[in-house]
């Protein structure tokens, strides 16, 4: 009986260990968000390094949730003028974050499917995308692309000479954890 019940707990002990979830967060000092936009005359960029990207993931290691965040007035495109229009155009002061939530995180064979929300200029919009995962230097390294429009997010498109710029955003995001 004495065994059985040794058995028992040693049992209990590691399923509860499996059941076990654990949340990490992505260094800010080596993670970038970064979007990037046309105009008839131009293309150019814009830079974040101070985005906080958080995940939990269950005793496997896979991540089966995940936020992130980042200040709208971070974004650096190396020009001051650009980045002071683009705070006036997305109403910066009234709405300064742009935040992400994850619904679900389905594995796949590199990486996940990851479906959540969108907020943006005070609008929250279903999302999903595909993301990669990799490993170098111990750590573990998640990017990804993906397209929004300006318009679905109630943002006027910044105009140059009288020529609105392309209404696609194109994001790239590289996380490490």
């Amino acid at each position: 009986m004495k065994n059985m019940f040794a058995l028992l707990m040693i049992a209990v002990v590691s399923m509860n260990g499996f059941a076990q979830t654990k949340q990490i967060r992505a260094d800010k000092s080596l993670s970038s968000l970064t979007y990037a936009m046309k105009h008839a005359l131009h293309a150019w960029t814009g830079t974040s390094r101070e985005v906080a990207c958080a995940a939990e993931t269950d005793a496997g290691g896979r991540i089966t949730r995940v936020a992130a965040t980042v200040r709208v007035k971070s974004f650096d495109s190396q020009n001051s003028n650009r980045d002071a229009h683009m705070l006036e155009v997305t109403d910066a002061l009234t709405y300064p974050n742009i935040t992400f939530s994850s619904n679900t995180v389905t594995p796949e064979t590199d990486g996940y499917l990851v479906r959540g929300n969108l907020s943006f200029h005070g609008v929250t919009k279903p999302f999903e995308t595909k993301v990669t995962e990799s490993k170098k230097n111990g750590r573990r390294i998640i990017t990804g692309r993906f397209i929004f429009l300006l318009e679905d997010f109630g943002i006027e498109r910044p105009t140059l000479m009288l020529v609105k710029t392309d209404n696609e955003v194109e994001v790239s995001f590289e996380f490490h954890f």
